[in-house]
């Protein structure tokens, strides 16, 4: 019997997941291509000497093309294809190997291949614009001045009680981003009483991120500092979501995750009122 030395899924937009390496009696995957490191566009201008001048360069949209030949009834199993995964239609793709196990957006580009064939293949081609594969469990680190120390279970001698919690002079917390590409991140603070500054820093890339605002009790401040559009400051406050961008301070970057451990310490007028956590997808360019 086939065994695959992979697990490859898709899931489209009414949550309806197909199993691509499980179902050996309807469909065999014969060949996946686009799970290698996308290439990328590499732009120059010539210059006066030699040679060309860099200037920019960019990684390409990912395309992924699934080839299954069909078992069984292969009429029926091909027109199932045509009802799961419309053209345009949007879906993730889930792949897990020995090493890795990620997931990867995109849309249905088209369905071909040969009909009028022995052993009948098709070709599933879906575009990702956004080329890196996710890590689908998540990074979580916590940063504040307090440390918690309550633990369950527990017992409490007279003459040696245990502390619930303690104030450290230095706030420091790691995430180590095992992926190969440096990552974004959603940073969620928040606020138990009056604070007027806040700076986060990331040790290892010599990134900041500043706010200068008045910020009160229950205040939840949320930082993405993800690649593209989902960029953004905001903090919720009595029912209401207000935007910050005016109130980030000059010379803060939109801290990244440089691929290793990385060191976030923060500062603010009062540190004891401030809980910041740490949320990331580790990115990989190839499986």
């Amino acid at each position: 019997m086939f065994v695959p030395l992979f697990s490859l899924r898709i899931q489209n937009t009414k949550g309806e997941t197909f199993e691509l390496t499980n179902d050996t009696a309807n469909y065999i995957v014969t060949d996946v291509s686009g799970l290698l490191r996308p290439a990328a566009d590499i732009h120059t201008s010539t210059g006066t000497g030699d040679g060309e001048l860099f200037n920019s360069a960019r990684i390409q949209k990912r395309n992924i093309v699934i080839t299954l030949r069909l078992m069984g009834d292969i009429e029926t199993n091909r027109q199932q294809l045509y009802r799961i995964f419309p053209a345009k239609t949007a879906c993730t793709v889930f792949y897990k190997n020995k090493n890795r196990n990620v997931r990867i957006e995109g849309y249905v580009e088209v369905i071909d291949g040969g009909i009028f064939t022995e052993r009948e293949e098709i070709q599933i081609s879906i575009i990702c614009p956004k080329p890196y594969f996710e890590n689908l469990n998540m990074l979580q680190a916590e940063l504040s001045k307090i440390t918690k120390m309550f633990e369950f279970p527990f017992s409490i001698e007279v003459n040696e009680p245990i502390p619930l919690s303690e104030i450290r002079n230095l706030s420091l917390c790691t995430l180590v981003n095992g992926g190969d590409i440096p990552c974004g991140c959603i940073i969620t603070i928040e606020i138990s009483g009056d604070v007027s500054e806040l700076n986060i820093y990331n040790t290892a890339t010599q990134q900041f991120f500043g706010l200068d605002y008045a910020f009160q009790e229950n205040d939840i401040i949320t930082i993405n500092t993800k690649s593209g559009r989902e960029k953004s400051v905001s903090v919720f406050r009595n029912g209401e979501t207000i935007n910050l961008l005016s109130s980030m301070k000059a010379g803060s970057a939109w801290i990244q995750l440089a691929v290793g451990a990385n060191d976030f310490t923060f500062t603010a007028s009062d540190t004891s009122k401030v809980k910041i956590q740490f949320t990331a997808v580790e990115l990989y360019g190839g499986v």
